[in-house]
């Protein structure tokens, strides 16, 4: 499973900045239940108690809430960018991209590939810098699935231990030539 069918550009809010962690965590719910065509209260306190129990957030400024739940049949991605970082946990993480995953319980290793990708596209300080200044969720959303594919690429040719690996060509960022494509 891939993002690019588990995301749609109806799904990615660009917005000024949020209250705190559950409203975006809210906000993402909502968008989630809508393409899941599910319950959304079911979906938030999953995230919420994931959240609990660990953060999802990273020191670079992207969080990755997800849970699984029993009864979906599909996975869902939703995607929030905020121009102003909102404090997201007891550990000082501020974050301004947030990816939420949802999907069935029994499916661990599509959400493991889910969250493989996402963790590498949010890993790249160039992909996450083109988000915040996207012009439009489908914007959002095109960069997303492109930067996808070079991912898959590169796993292809080279991989699973490659990504362990720091890639020094381009500064250790080998997606910025995919961002560099996009003249926004």
């Amino acid at each position: 499973m891939l993002i690019n069918r588990c995301l749609a550009s109806e799904n990615i809010e660009l917005c000024e900045t949020v209250q705190d962690r559950n409203q975006a965590i809210a906000t993402l719910s909502h968008n989630l239940a809508v393409f899941l065509k599910c319950d959304r209260s079911a979906i938030e306190q999953a995230a919420l108690v994931r959240e609990k129990a660990r953060t999802t957030a990273f020191a670079n400024g992207a969080a990755i809430p997800h849970c699984r739940l029993p009864g979906l049949r599909d996975f869902g991605m939703a995607l929030m960018i905020l121009r102003q970082p909102v404090d997201w946990d007891s550990e000082g993480h501020k974050v301004d991209i947030i990816a939420m995953i949802t999907g069935p319980s029994h499916n661990v290793s599509a959400h493991l590939r889910i969250l493989a990708n996402c963790s590498q596209l949010l890993d790249s300080l160039s992909l996450r810098d083109k988000l915040k200044t996207a012009p439009s969720p489908k914007a959002a959303y095109d960069l997303v699935c492109t930067a996808e594919e070079a991912i898959e690429r590169r796993r292809a040719e080279h991989g699973m231990l490659r990504e362990l690996h720091s890639d020094h060509a381009n500064g250790g960022d080998y997606l910025r030539e995919v961002t560099d494509q996009f003249k926004w």
